[in-house]
This record gives C-alpha cells, structure tokens and sequence, in this order.
C-alpha cells in the first residue's frame, strides 16, 4: 500500500528557493486562494530566479516571509523592502528585504493591466472576490 508524504509548504519552497539560488526554472502547482482571480488554487506557474529589475510594482514573486513562503504580487517597493499583497486578499501584506525575494513569475503585459485594475480596486474587491470563489 502506498504512503502518502505531506511536507509543509516552508520545507516544499525551502527546496523550490534552493532550486531558484542554483539558477534553475521551477514548476509549481498553486494551493489556496490568495492569488485569485490570476491563480487558481491547483493551476501551474513557472517560477524563474528573481534579477533586480524584476522587483518592481505589480510583479509577481516568491519570497521568504518569515513563517511561511509566499507568492505574491508586489504593491510598493522601498529602499529596504518590498511590500506584497495576494490579489485574493484585500488585508494582511507582507513586508520583505529584496534579499529575501528568490523567484518571478513572468506574466504578460495584458496580465499586469488587469492586475493594476485590479490593486486599484482594493477598497471594495472583497464583493468580486466573494463572486469568484463561488464560481472557481
């Protein structure tokens, strides 16, 4: 009979960010909603090593946040740090060192337009985001 392995997401990524440090492309399967209506929860994204032109406002990356690893969408980029927020989320952003993001998600320049939409609907994308996760 054979066993099912469950690892934890900070143990999956700390592979994933290791894969990302050596210079190799990495396959992963969304899990969770805090990415939607872009990602959905068991769609496929392509992770490539992060440059630094590739942090910029309205990427999408993979950072180390502290207690878990997170792929997000970059609202503001500081000096020091980069704030991200899931686009299914309307609270609870992350602050990270731009040392600490390891991957990018390219994404196409139709994507970012809706993404900007979508950042700027902030204030009220909890109603969409209701709508979405009834139907997806």
């Amino acid at each position: 009979m054979a066993k099912t392995l469950v690892i934890s997401n900070r143990e999956l990524f700390s592979v994933v960010r290791d894969t990302l440090v050596e210079g190799k492309t990495v396959r992963v399967a969304v899990k969770g909603e805090s990415m939607l209506p872009f990602f959905r929860s068991g769609s496929t994204i392509t992770l490539r090593p992060a440059k630094a032109e590739d942090i910029r406002k309205y990427g999408v990356v993979m950072a180390d946040a502290g207690e878990n690893f997170v792929v997000h969408r970059i609202i503001e980029v500081g000096e020091e740090y980069v704030t991200l927020l899931g686009d299914g989320n309307y609270l609870g952003t992350e602050r990270v060192t731009h040392e600490k993001i390891y991957g990018v998600v390219d994404c196409s320049a139709l994507h970012l337009f809706f993404a900007k939409i979508w950042l700027w609907l902030r204030p009220v994308r909890r109603y969409p985001l209701a709508v979405f996760r009834r139907i997806l």
